[in-house]
């Protein structure tokens, strides 16, 4: 969506397509018919993005392909390597590198040898041999604050609002992201890691200048911040909690991605409190100190326990995640993981297999070790059901039949043999039924807003 931000401001015609809400993707992008189709892509997703391309390709022979995203970043040579269709992939960040590349494109009437120094991005020479350039380097914080806000008109939001899920807890029927911060400084060894290790900030002013747009635009009830680590900084945590709270909107909030257990305390929790956070997720991955080591998390487990327990008395309702079968990990560690979270006063918990993502730590370990099995070498099988678990890794310490087995009854011990929380996650399950029955009320106020100004679009180029 930031991408699409910076070429409207271009001047370029942009249209947005989202395999998950669109009913016919291909049929859309037939009938805008693009001189360059951009596809962002995470690991799971690049099989089945690579077969639109080609189905789309065959159509229009002339398009440009281009594929970006958690994916391509990491693996750029190989995903031109193994993807024909694809012409280019972008790395990292790309509103500045992508918005040149277009503009290289357009100035040179579709000449793709001109784009080929455009800084981060992955290209064949005449040889056909994959070619990646220098990195363009990450967007600092004035350029953050320089980009337009996402462009979501171009979704179909009433429908995304219907149908989208958020966890098991939701209090809002109209529910945004926003992203306050890029980056992590982390070592965690099962993370890509995509936008780099310098954290990055936008300014409070343009964060809450985003929150009152789409409060007053979209009439969101809801915020996700989906900041990787926002409690990195812990002054600017609070400062921008107390810009929330002056805000005075009837706003709900929740962190989508997790906090780090150590980065809270009483003081900001009850910060938190004020500004309409009412669940808070802890990304403590494991309850095991040596799983901790290999994952080099490095979280201390006794202090993670003890704010699970204040944030409880402090009233949010409170969510964990645990990722079981790391390359190392052993029976007893799991063991011990296992009987950590269930002593925590949780309301929900997410327990994952690992899943060796392309060019982590974790993955180099699983692949000089031999422990990536058959189906970790189709990237199809990424991805991650409850209850039809894949597993991608099977070590000597570990097979993959008893990681499947362990997750399978920590889910039944932690959810179904517990009545308090059986009852919790039927009453929300209700509870989304009916919002997703609709509201004509919140469509009506949309239409008045749902025009756009308009903008002097260049008449033969589209991305």
């Amino acid at each position: 969506m930031y991408l699409a931000g910076v070429l409207i401001d271009k001047g370029y015609n942009v249209r947005v397509f989202d395999a998950n809400i669109d009913e016919d993707v291909d049929l859309g992008i037939r009938r805008f018919a693009p001189a360059v189709l951009g596809i962002t892509c995470v690991t799971a997703a690049l099989g089945s993005a690579m077969r639109i391309a080609d189905r789309l390709k065959e159509t229009f022979p002339e398009m440009i392909v281009v594929a970006g995203g958690p994916h391509p970043t990491v693996m750029p040579k190989e995903t031109l390597d193994r993807n024909a269709v694809l012409d280019f992939c972008f790395v990292g960040e790309s509103e500045q590198s992508f918005v040149e590349f277009c503009d290289r494109m357009f100035e040179s009437g579709g000449d793709t040898s001109a784009v080929r120094g455009v800084a981060g991005m992955a290209w064949r020479d005449d040889s056909g041999a994959a070619q990646v350039n220098r990195s363009p380097g990450y967007l600092e914080d004035d350029a953050l604050d320089a980009l337009p806000y996402p462009p979501w008109h171009l979704l179909p939001m009433e429908r995304i609002f219907k149908q989208a899920t958020h966890g098991l807890f939701t209090r809002g029927r109209r529910i945004m992201p926003v992203m306050t911060t890029r980056g992590c400084p982390n070592y965690c060894t099962f993370c890509s890691r995509v936008m780099g290790f310098n954290f990055r900030k936008r300014s409070i002013a343009n964060v809450i200048g985003e929150i009152r747009w789409l409060h007053q635009k979209w009439k969101t009830d809801e915020i996700y911040f989906e900041d990787d680590t926002f409690t990195q900084d812990p002054v600017r945590a609070h400062e921008l909690l107390d810009a929330v709270i002056a805000l005075r909107l009837p706003l709900h909030v929740k962190f989508a991605n997790g906090l780090r257990a150590d980065k809270v305390d009483e003081a900001l929790l009850a910060k938190m409190k004020q500004a309409g956070v009412y669940w808070i997720g802890f990304g403590i991955e494991s309850g095991s100190p040596h799983t901790q080591e290999l994952m080099m998390k490095k979280l201390d487990l006794d202090l993670a326990a003890e704010n699970v327990r204040l944030a409880k008395r402090m009233g949010f309702k409170v969510g964990s995640n645990c990722i079981i079968g790391y390359p190392g990990e052993t029976r007893d560690d799991i063991r011990q993981s296992i009987d950590y979270f269930l002593k925590l006063p949780l309301d929900s918990f997410a327990v994952v297999p690992c899943i060796p993502f392309p060019a982590t730590t974790a993955w180099m370990t699983c692949d000089r070790e031999g422990w990536l099995t058959d189906r970790a070498r189709d990237y199809d099988n990424y991805w991650f059901e409850i209850f039809k678990v894949n597993p991608l890794i099977e070590t000597p310490h570990l097979s993959a039949k008893d990681m499947a087995r362990a997750i399978r009854d920590v889910y039944i011990r932690f959810y179904f043999l517990n009545p308090r929380r059986s009852w919790l996650i039927a009453k929300m399950m209700a509870k989304k039924t009916i919002h997703r029955a609709g509201d004509i009320k919140w469509m009506r106020m949309l239409r008045a807003n749902s025009a756009q100004p308009g903008l002097a679009m260049r008449p033969d180029y589209a991305c």
